[in-house]
């Protein structure tokens, strides 16, 4: 901002310095011109001015009030050649045309201030004061073509003074405009930081409430999760204790039953069509109870590993199925999973293979178990007829839940279910779960 500064106030006082050297040189060239051009007319036929034209010029500028004012005068030819002079020992020499002598040539009025640096105004510079150096044009009364250039060399104090005076002007000027300036982006620094500030001291308030928030919800998810879980686990041991309750209680009745109503018709007798027909409404009631209590009791898996659990539903699969899946069992093994996972894991594989038995019979399954350091994957594949993932979504026909059920098994306990399928291209189920306590080995 400073550098700015100083390069704008160095511009405005070049500019005013300029503007006021010019209008100065452009008034004095008007009043010699009036008085210097009638007598210097002979030079539009020569390079010297007359004895009498000469003699004239002298007594002009030997007045006092001239004398006062001018202190040298030079009147110039083409070429750099001086036609005539105050300094009688330099007319005729030959001297390289400055440029504000040029300029002259060219029909301008030009003026220097303090710029007495050529070898034509030694003898100026050496008077030791300040001096306004004007080049004027004199041009022919009758055609107006520039037959010479007058030289003169006006002394300049109160210029000087005046020039001091802009140069002070000008630079309290851009000073007090940059002052102005830097109050005003000050200012708006000020503002804009105090805005800035307070958004920042609004949005650390804000952050802070949306972690306690999230640290809530957090809290409060896991207290969910381990809610299900419990719920889970009791769930399978009511069924569990259910379905032993059904197997020790009307199963038991139910083959006693059966037994009696044999041993009421002994061997080689004959029994009524009655008996025939309550006969196997008891093995049917009887067998369906079993399938009952079987399918409502989960194994002990308590104590089982994770691949432990995943090869025993495998295998229990297999018993009442033609259904042979590859199993492939990857990463390390998990031994602190909670029996909500494991029941999990049991149940989902339960439920997708025998899905796959029902209704990919024919086709290639694939089990893959994953278990890494914070998670487990689970990944039933088939190239079976494949289904539309929307229609895991819908209670079936039979009143089952299907997929449904198992999605909400699995993101009940703060997992992930995930189902990639469509007609005709087979189907793949995966369930991945982020068990509190896992162990690598």
């Amino acid at each position: 901002m400073g550098t700015a500064t100083a390069i704008v106030g160095v511009w405005v006082s070049n500019r005013i310095e300029n503007a006021v050297v010019q209008n100065s040189a452009n008034s004095a060239a008007l009043y010699m011109e009036s008085i210097v051009s009638p007598l210097s007319q002979e030079l539009a036929h020569g390079d010297r001015l007359s004895d009498q034209a000469s003699r004239a010029l002298d007594e002009i500028f030997m007045t006092q009030p001239m004398r006062d004012r001018i202190v040298s005068f030079k009147f110039w030819k083409q070429g750099g050649v001086i036609a005539h002079a105050s300094d009688s020992a330099i007319i005729g020499s030959r001297f390289d045309p400055t440029d504000d002598l040029k300029r002259a040539w060219g029909g301008e009025i030009s003026g220097s201030f303090e710029e007495l640096d050529h070898a034509e105004s030694a003898a100026e510079a050496a008077l030791g004061i300040p001096l306004l150096e004007v080049y004027s044009p004199i041009r022919e009364l009758w055609s107006g073509e520039i037959i010479a250039v007058a030289e003169f060399y006006e002394k300049a104090e109160q210029l000087e003074i005046d020039m001091a005076r802009a140069r002070r002007t000008s630079w309290l000027v851009v000073g007090s405009a940059f002052v102005a300036s830097t109050i005003v982006l000050f200012s708006i620094v000020a503002i804009g930081d105090n805005t800035i500030r307070r958004q920042g001291r609004l949005l650390e308030r804000r952050l802070a409430e949306s972690e306690q928030m999230a640290e809530q919800n957090a809290k409060l998810r896991s207290r969910v999760v381990e809610a299900s879980e419990r719920y889970a686990t009791q769930t399978d041991r009511f069924l569990k204790k259910l379905g032993s309750e059904l197997h020790d209680g009307p199963a038991q009745y139910l083959s006693l039953a059966a037994l009696r109503l044999d041993a009421a018709f002994p061997d080689g007798s004959e029994k009524p069509k009655e008996a025939e027909e309550i006969q196997q409404s008891l093995q049917k009631s009887l067998a369906e109870i079993r399938a009952l209590s079987r399918g409502l009791s989960a194994p002990d898996i308590d104590n089982l590993a994770l691949m432990d659990v995943v090869k025993r539903a495998i295998e229990d699969h297999s018993e009442h199925s033609s259904l042979r899946p590859d199993v492939s069992l990857q990463g390390s093994q998990a031994t602190e999973l909670s029996l909500s996972d494991k029941l999990c894991v049991f149940r989902f594989l339960q439920e997708t293979l025998s899905n796959a038995a029902r209704y990919a019979p024919g086709s290639q399954c694939t089990v893959t178990c994953e278990a890494q350091s914070d998670r487990v994957v689970i990944h039933v594949r088939d190239d079976g007829p494949g289904f539309d993932p929307s229609d895991d979504t819908v209670l079936r026909d039979d009143g089952g839940q299907g997929l449904m059920g198992l999605r909400d098994r699995v993101e009940s306990i703060g997992g992930r279910f995930e189902v990639a399928s469509s007609p005709g291209k087979g189907a793949s189920i995966a369930m991945t779960l982020f068990p509190r306590k896992m162990s690598t080995s």
